[in-house]
């Protein structure tokens, strides 16, 4: 896959997922799930996903990223909660995503290129929040418990990219396995992770973004 293609597919991927909405004022204001649409079993499930990602400190392990034209990139990501991540996608691909907590950077180490936007304007926040409640703070259309597999979209209509966000969880291994983000045009981008690790400690410098020549501040502004 082209180094220019996976900047693009992971400058999308980063408005659509990475990072967390963290403003309650916000999320208090924005559509909710309806509790009376779902069957006793499926809100298990999706207590179960809230809980699990509530249990996340830290998380590392090897992601592996499927486009929409079916391009395959992979890599190694870091998540430390609130708010923190960072993505190094592996050669030839010369792109890392990192968030300090405050901005998420989308960077082009070639190029020496930084892109960066606010992490409160990001919409994953049931991914990077401390404090996960999926049936109070996001807006779940559909929910599936499987023995296996737990697949549950939620909609994102805030942002710069709106669309659907679906996870898929693990129930028996208790974990995340993978999301896909559907956007506008029905297109799909999927991360799927793998070789995970939680609650180990990770060096503060691999959030810390050095940035380089700065062409987005915020999605709008070029210096």
């Amino acid at each position: 896959m082209k180094t220019g293609t996976v900047m693009a597919f992971a400058r999308k991927l980063m408005i659509a997922t990475f990072a967390a909405a963290l403003s309650l004022s916000s999320a208090a204001h924005a559509a909710k799930t309806d509790a009376s649409q779902f069957s006793i079993e499926q809100i298990a499930a999706i207590d179960q996903v809230s809980a699990y990602l509530n249990t996340i400190t830290t998380l590392t392990g090897d992601f592996v990223q499927t486009a929409p034209d079916g391009g395959v990139t992979q890599g190694r990501f870091f998540i430390e909660k609130p708010g923190r991540l960072r993505f190094e996608y592996a050669p030839p691909a010369q792109l890392q995503i990192v968030s300090d907590g405050l901005w998420v950077a989308v960077q082009d180490k070639k190029l020496k290129t930084t892109e960066k936007y606010p992490l409160v304007t990001t919409p994953l926040r049931m991914i990077l929040s401390d404090n996960v409640d999926l049936m109070r703070d996001a807006k779940i259309l559909a929910v599936f418990p499987e023995t296996d597999l737990v697949t549950l979209s939620i909609e994102e209509t805030t942002g710069e990219a709106p669309g659907t966000l679906t996870l898929m969880f693990d129930p028996s291994e208790n974990r995340l396995t993978r999301w896909t983000v559907t956007d506008v045009q029905g297109l799909d981008t999927t991360v799927s992770l793998e070789n995970t690790v939680a609650g180990e400690p990770i060096d503060p410098s691999k959030f810390r973004i050095i940035e380089h020549r700065i062409l987005d501040v915020g999605g709008t502004n070029t210096r």
